[in-house]
């Protein structure tokens, strides 16, 4: 997506919030007076910028006919980058979001117990986002069901054998009969 202004994201939000509570988009009139711009030539500019860099839509013509194509504000938003060397400018905009909501469809989190996938960076109390409804390869990492009991370790498929292989040497791999995924890891989230 392209970069906002702080003004175009305030915008931004205002129309969201707005859609959100009425079911409907605002007008110019009410974005105009919620800003306090002199002018509605001002407002018509900035919603056309935000149709232009693809965040909004609205039908000619046709009042109150804003929509949201993609929103910033939908999942947790991604300011910028951050050195973890020399110090970077941080600026204050979203470019972008980490789990928007049609990448939550089919997502779930387990906490992780145990040791067996530390070479994985994937540690005891992480929770591992697993993904259900994919397509699963091998070197894919996994949460699968062994009896009654969910764990993640790395999927291997050789010729009509499946293994649950670990990231610690001091485990050994598992053969699983029946296929058991749950899904797969799509992401590790670690509270610090």
């Amino acid at each position: 997506m392209k970069k906002l202004t702080s003004r175009q994201i305030e915008i931004l939000r205002f129309i969201t919030t707005f859609i959100k509570n009425n079911g409907y988009g605002p007008s110019v009139e009410d974005v105009r007076l919620f800003f306090g711009f002199k002018s509605p030539n001002a407002v018509t500019c900035h919603i056309r910028s935000l149709i232009n860099k693809g965040y909004l839509s609205k039908e000619l013509g046709k009042a109150r006919s804003i929509k949201i194509k993609f929103s910033p504000f939908s999942g947790i938003p991604i300011l910028g980058k951050v050195a973890a060397g020399k110090p970077v400018v941080v600026e204050d905009f979203s470019e972008d979001v980490l789990f928007s909501k049609d990448e939550m469809e089919n997502v779930f989190a387990l906490r992780v117990k145990g040791d067996s996938m530390q070479q994985a960076h994937i540690y005891d109390g992480d929770y591992v986002i697993v993904r259900r409804n994919v397509g699963i390869n091998n070197g894919d990492i996994v949460a699968a069901v062994i009896g009654e009991e969910a764990t993640v370790k790395y999927f291997k498929k050789i010729k009509d054998k499946t293994f649950l292989i670990p990231a610690n040497p001091s485990y050994k791999p598992v053969e699983i009969k029946e296929n058991f995924i749950l899904g797969k890891v799509i992401g590790v989230y670690r509270k610090i």
